[in-house]
């Protein structure tokens, strides 16, 4: 969809260059903002004394020599270097929309624009630049941006307005222009800037793809690892249905986008274990037939160097494979014996069929209920005390602070909305049906962008309005990297440490169904 926007105006410092602060010694930091915040001061910016005349005002204000101030004032001009990564953003933006105009709007006096156009700028890629000094007018005085709407002859609503001061985006806006506050705290402005002029989902699309099979996780406090497991991959199979970006490794040995390479490694990946070194045997135990997934692909990490199959794996193994996988893995029959009989003493569903490793999670048996649903065997009544478990934690909002194995609430909230809109039976959607209260509980609550991304999915599966949702829809938007992809985030952590874990493909994926159904329901 063509972007509304046709004219995008840039302040120059702080927003296109910066400068350095420590070149800058003839006046302390303290001193140049006692004279930015003199009335003489926006008197220079508007042209209606010289520089020289201004430095004898600093000079009185501050008791220092009116040359002392103009040297401190040049060498802050003269530091000044371009933003280089915003500055490419533009170019490519420039190129990719080559009938959006492009202005530059700035605070400055006439010598000083004189000197900063010697800065290395892409100045011929601005149809004009309105340097206060030359216009008369400065920031925030509304006739200023009253001139430059006229001047670009665009509707307000039309243009973007970068600027680093806050009452200039006030102004801005005030005249009905789009503007953006440059600040470090927030979201990066040339992500916005794409995600305001460009397709976010066709972005985050090609992230997908120009990264396929690069999609690995991240574990927070151990970024130099890039975790290889089956489970994240196998959620974004789900999501995708592209086994071209995805890799997998069968319970049997058998490799889906990563083949061990002569010297034993994984397309020089590696968990942190052995040395790189890919020993499947150290760590996959499976039976059933090899109908039991693990959740690593290569040698665990910050756990047992042996590690066991799981349910959550396994379930969403047969949740995600499409059609015409179904007859290249064991009858699911099998596994659904396995995992009906692995009880614990309150007869609810394990996560490990390993007697040495006995645990329960709730989001674990909503994908075991999932699966269960999915092959027509939910009705069994051994699933009772499981479903009841489910419920509980559901009712009583017990997974709030997340889980040993989740690391946030919209994980279970979101494989409780998945067994919703799945399953067929009335009765467990009934009693499944207060996991709409519990994320209309969860809308604009602050959070990471995988969990906001889980959130926003599981909102549309249940059919929340989408103006409850709007303004989380719009901070994940926000949160669209440069090369179109979403942050990592995290949704799930490793048991033993903590650590939490996410990754950006998911992240991304999660995003692009979330698009993807909103232009569907537009």
């Amino acid at each position: 969809m063509p972007s509304k926007f046709k004219v995008l105006v840039f302040d120059l410092g702080g927003v296109l260059l910066e400068w350095d602060r420590h070149s800058v010694n003839a006046l302390a930091p303290g001193q140049f903002l006692t004279i930015m915040n003199s009335t003489t001061w926006h008197s220079l910016d508007r042209g209606n004394v010289t520089l020289k005349e201004a430095c004898k005002d600093f000079g009185d204000i501050l008791g220092a020599d009116p040359s002392v101030v103009e040297t401190a004032l040049d060498q802050a001009q003269l530091s000044l270097r371009p933003k280089t990564p915003l500055v490419q953003t533009i170019r490519d933006i420039k190129a990719s929309n080559p009938d959006l105009k492009l202005y530059v709007m700035s605070n400055i006096s006439r010598k000083h624009f004189e000197m900063v156009q010697s800065v290395d700028l892409p100045w011929s890629i601005f149809d004009k630049v309105f340097a206060s000094g030359v216009e008369g007018m400065r920031k925030p005085d509304l006739c200023f941006f009253q001139h430059v709407i006229k001047e670009t002859g665009a509707n307000p609503s039309e243009i973007i307005m970068i600027d680093d001061t806050v009452e200039n985006v006030c102004a801005a806006r005030s005249q009905g222009m789009h503007a953006i506050l440059v600040d470090k705290s927030l979201p990066s402005v040339g992500g916005i800037l794409l995600y305001l002029l460009q397709d976010p989902l066709q972005r985050a699309e090609v992230f997908l793809k120009d990264n396929a099979r690069n999609h690995d996780c991240i574990v927070e406090g151990h970024e130099e690892i890039r975790l290889k497991d089956n489970f994240t991959q196998l959620m974004i199979w789900e999501l995708t249905d592209d086994e071209d970006i995805i890799y997998l490794k069968w319970p049997y040995g058998k490799m889906l986008g990563v083949h061990p390479s002569e010297n034993g490694h994984l397309n020089g990946h590696s968990n942190g274990q052995s040395n790189g070194h890919f020993d499947g045997n150290a760590f996959v135990t499976s039976d059933v037939k090899n109908g039991l997934w693990n959740c690593f692909i290569e040698a665990p990490i910050l756990t047992t160097r042996e590690f066991p199959p799981d349910a959550d794996t396994t379930s969403t193994a047969y949740l995600s494979l499409p059609e015409r996988y179904v007859s290249t893995v064991p009858d699911f029959h099998l596994v659904f014996e396995k995992m009906i009989t692995n009880l614990d003493r309150n007869e609810i569903m394990q996560t490990y069929f390993d007697p040495t490793r006995p645990r329960t999670a709730p989001e674990v048996c909503c994908n075991i209920l999932r699966v269960f649903h999915k092959f027509g065997l939910g009705s069994d009544p051994r699933t009772k005390k499981t479903e009841d478990y489910i419920v509980d934690c559901l009712n009583n909002n017990a997974c709030l602070n997340g889980n040993r194995y989740y690391s946030a609430p919209e994980s279970f909230l979101y494989f409780v909305a998945r067994l919703y809109a799945e399953t067929r039976s009335e009765s467990l959607q009934k009693r499944l049906n207060a996991v709409k209260a519990r994320l209309q509980e969860r809308l604009n609550v602050p959070t990471n962008p995988l969990a906001l991304a889980l959130r926003l999915f599981a909102c549309q599966s249940m059919h929340i309005d989408s103006q409850l949702y709007r303004k989380d829809l719009e901070t994940l938007m926000s949160l669209q990297d440069e090369d179109g992809g979403w942050p990592a985030g995290h949704f799930g952590c490793m048991g033993r440490t903590g650590a939490r874990i996410g990754n950006r493909g998911l992240t991304t994926a999660l995003v692009v169904r979330i698009l993807q159904q909103e232009k569907r329901d537009d």
